[in-house]
């Protein structure tokens, strides 16, 4: 009996040792898994340590007081400050500026020339043309980019041309704001990318290395997106843009859609005269007419006889 016993003692005993090793299995797999991560994670905390230290060292020693190391303390977070205004305030006011214009002018070959001359002039380009003409207008379309310093001497040169102006809308768009920001997030993407590329030389797996990369990768390609945003901003307001259309309208009115009644009017008329036209056109035949008569006239004398000599016969 107590044989028996034992052995299911020991039975149950090594159930449980399996059930545990096979636990302690699984959270080492699930270990292993996180490994990567936090290693990376590890080498990125020992590298801000690093450079933390190296910034340490090379400042000069703190006093022993420490109403002086207070002090300076306070005057590292000032300096910070003072740092952080200096870089905002180093970029100048980004104003994109825009103007749409039309008007009307006199001679539109004379016209268009002046006005070549005069985007010449104030150092400017056509981007874009677009002419259309009818018997009634001639239409042309520009889109000029000029630097922001010409730009309101190239409008007023501009509509001098002008024997009558339709509108004039200037619009000026401060984009300093998100040019400071997208400046700000731009450096902090590179500190970061120097920051990996440190961990990178210092990745001892492949994990890790591809792991890094992946973050390098997603960087770079921030990085190239905020510089291309940079470059468009500096284009809008280096060189401002004029959207103009100047025309030459004719004498010739243009005809007036016909209406119901209108088309009633021409039609009687029409027949009207249609009618005398007609006339007219039988007159012009009188000789036609005249040899028509007498041949029927003598057709029916011939008949008129034919016709009395049978009478008598019978």
């Amino acid at each position: 009996m107590k044989t028996k016993i034992l052995i299911c003692v020991s039975f149950v005993a090594l159930m449980l040792l399996g059930v545990q090793w096979s636990g302690c299995g699984g959270k080492k797999a699930e270990e292993a898994n996180m490994v990567g991560k936090e290693s990376v994670e590890k080498m990125m905390e020992q590298t801000l340590a690093t450079a933390s230290e190296s910034k340490d060292e090379a400042a000069p020693p703190a006093d022993k007081s420490g109403d002086n190391a207070k002090a300076k303390e306070e005057g590292k977070k000032s300096v910070g400050e003072k740092n952080a205004q200096v870089d905002v305030e180093k970029i100048p006011q980004k104003i994109v500026k825009t103007a749409d214009i039309s008007f009307k002018v006199e001679k539109y070959d004379v016209a268009r020339t002046n006005i070549l001359g005069i985007i010449q002039k104030h150092q400017g380009y056509v981007s874009a043309e677009n002419q259309t003409g009818d018997v009634y207008r001639t239409t042309n379309v520009m889109v000029v980019r000029v630097g922001a310093a010409q730009f309101d001497g190239l409008i007023d040169e501009l509509l001098k041309q002008a024997v009558f102006v339709d509108y004039k809308k200037i619009n000026a768009d401060d984009v300093t704001e998100e040019f400071v920001d997208v400046a700000a997030r731009l450096k902090s993407k590179k500190d970061a990318l120097v920051q990996y590329e440190l961990i990178l030389k210092k990745a001892n797996s492949i994990d890790e290395i591809l792991d890094v990369q992946q973050y390098i990768r997603t960087l770079q390609e921030e990085i190239e997106s905020m510089e291309g945003r940079l470059k468009y901003l500096n284009n809008k307001v280096d060189l401002s843009t004029v959207n103009m259309t100047f025309y030459e309208q004719s004498d010739m009115l243009p005809v007036q859609t016909e209406s119901f009644g209108w088309k009633m009017k021409e039609a009687l008329a029409w027949g009207w005269h249609g009618f005398l036209e007609f006339l007219v056109g039988m007159v012009y035949l009188w000789t036609l007419w005249l040899v028509m008569g007498i041949t029927l006239f003598i057709i029916l004398r011939v008949v008129k006889r034919g016709r009395k000599k049978r009478m008598m016969r019978n």
